[in-house]
């Protein structure tokens, strides 16, 4: 690499340590809000570790320097792909085995960093251990950032809030970006060639700044959720004068009850409307405080299950049905819908209603 190259680079490289540091810092004070926020501040944290062995190159193989490196640039992709899970998933509670599943990419290779620290062992010794270690462990990122990438998606189209839209867009595509480049430019294909390091400088710099922008100008809400699904504001009876297009929006749903049509989605319902699709996710969006699409589906399913759960002639029904009949996919999908709604599973609220 020629010296600019480093030069440039390295000015690129600090300036996205010092952002990624800034962004931790804006988001710090709201760390007990969601846990989706805690997850963010730790891939900050982590890409912060990574970067401090890129600009200050460690002198020794196990200095503290290098070790902070390897801790921080192997947990960037569990920690991204639970922060996609988080940010971009349907009010989805992290489980477990995500946790265990995404601390793998960390806990693998620092096993056998500690392991040839002690110069006892060296894993290249054994090409079979070293080759499932090496390309297993960079196929289990590649796996993860992907499925990261279907989950964003899959989701950001329900996304209401146009800002959110937005800043949730560029956040996965340039993470990923990165990340892949990481993974398989600089590790997969071990290439040397000089444009690497000042691609993954600039990207970065660009995408935390990005972030540090949008979290300055709007609020944390614009990028994580904090609204829970049973917090909904009237949809049957608006405060205000109705428009005509809004008047429109509930007769499908209250006369038509489009929302029983399965896999029904916001442009399907704009073209049955004959409306600009921009215009709908404004008016459900502003007029009727809904910040996605599936919550706004949602709040009218769950509310004819539940009447249908206590009334005697539908007392016999299977729950599946009353929840397939009002345009769920799948009973899990109802269930967990449900129970934020109620508090209770279905056949609980049954039970205890009936």
């Amino acid at each position: 690499m020629t010296p600019n190259y480093e030069a440039i680079a390295l000015f690129f490289s600090i300036l996205a340590l010092s952002q990624m540091l800034l962004c931790s810092m804006l988001l710090m004070p709201f760390w007990r809000t969601n846990h989706s926020i805690r997850l963010f501040i730790i891939l900050m944290l982590s890409g912060s570790g990574y970067l401090l062995g890129t600009i200050f190159t460690p002198v020794e193989k196990y200095s503290t320097v290098f070790w902070i490196s390897h801790i921080g640039g192997n947990a960037l992709p569990g920690v991204f792909w639970l922060v996609s899970l988080s940010v971009f998933g349907d009010h989805n509670q992290l489980k477990r085995w995500q946790y265990i599943a995404a601390s793998m990419t960390l806990v693998v290779p620092l096993f056998i960093a500690l392991i040839e620290s002690t110069k006892l062992v060296v894993v290249a010794d054994y090409p079979a251990i070293y080759g499932l270690t090496r390309y297993g462990g960079l196929l289990f990122e590649l796996v993860l950032v992907c499925h990261a990438l279907i989950t964003a998606a899959h989701y950001w189209r329900d996304d209401l809030v146009k800002e959110r839209r937005y800043l949730r867009g560029s956040v996965i595509g340039l993470s990923a970006f990165y990340i892949f480049v990481v993974i398989v430019v600089e590790q997969l294909f071990d290439t040397q060639w000089h444009g690497v390091f000042l691609i993954k400088s600039i990207s970065l710099f660009a995408l935390i700044a990005g972030i540090n922008f949008f979290l300055f100008q709007l609020n944390p809400r614009s990028l994580f959720e904090t609204q829970k699904p049973s917090e909904r504001v009237e949809t049957e009876k608006p405060s205000t004068a109705v428009s005509k297009e809004l008047t429109a929006i509930l007769q499908v749903m209250e006369q038509d009850k489009l929302y029983q049509q399965e896999g029904l989605t916001i442009t399907s319902l704009a073209k049955h409307l004959g409306m600009h699709e921009y215009k709908l996710r404004n008016l459900i969006n502003g007029e009727l405080g809904y910040r996605n699409f599936n919550d706004f589906l949602n709040y009218y399913r769950i509310r004819e299950v539940t009447h249908y759960l206590i009334e005697p002639e539908h007392l016999s029904t299977p729950v599946l049905t009353l929840a397939l009949e009002s345009g769920f996919r799948s009973l899990s999908s109802f269930n967990k819908a449900f129970k934020a709604q109620h508090g209770l599973t279905p056949t609980e609220y049954r039970k205890k209603n009936s």
